[in-house]
């Protein structure tokens, strides 16, 4: 089956894969291991942990795919997969991997750390309300730590002019969203 190089909807995509289109199954995974990578990472597994805990997410997604009936919602659903996959692996070894938060001192760093974290949880359920192609450029942009455009744009297939006002529009988008909820620069300070 010939493809266009126009982006889907995550609803279309999950509803193809439910049809047995191969295809949409990979582009799910293309567009959703980053996050879950990133999710896992928050549990501080090792290196061999995190990749099968990502594995397995990947596997129970597959198996349980016909029960998705809002793709919208995948994103959620994939990440609700992960945090019960790695809850499962740090119960079954008796370490629970959380922050070393009393290495940070002071109660306003702790404080400080633990806003972050829940705010980094936060971003990531905000970006999934970003229109598709601000999603896809706010994911392009920040799997590195110094992404360079002309890269970023090379990937996307996007002209490289388009890169810039695109992040301002995304930024903007997700300032109104954490705005709406009240998360303001005084909520971290």
């Amino acid at each position: 089956m010939e493809r266009l190089d126009t982006p889907l909807e995550t609803a279309d995509l999950v509803s193809a894969a439910q049809q047995g289109d191969a295809w949409a199954w990979e582009r799910l995974v293309e567009e959703f291991s980053p996050m879950l990578k990133a999710r896992i990472r928050r549990f501080r597994l090792s290196h061999e942990d995190a990749q099968d805990v990502l594995q397995t997410t990947w596997m129970l997604a597959w198996q349980n795919l016909g029960s998705v009936e809002d793709g919208q919602r995948m994103a959620g659903w994939l990440a609700t997969i992960a945090f019960r996959e790695c809850l499962k692996l740090t119960k079954r070894t008796r370490e629970i991997c959380t922050p070393d938060l009393d290495s940070l001192g002071s109660t306003d760093d702790v404080d400080r750390e633990l806003a972050r974290i829940w705010l980094a949880g936060t971003l990531a359920e905000l970006v999934e309300e970003l229109p598709a192609a601000q999603r896809v450029l706010f994911r392009a942009l920040t799997e590195t730590s110094e992404p360079h455009y002309v890269d970023v744009a090379r990937r996307l297939g996007r002209p490289v002019g388009s890169i810039g006002p695109t992040r301002a529009r995304c930024f903007a988008k997700l300032r109104g969203l954490l705005q709406a909820r009240e998360i303001t620069r005084d909520f971290l300070d």
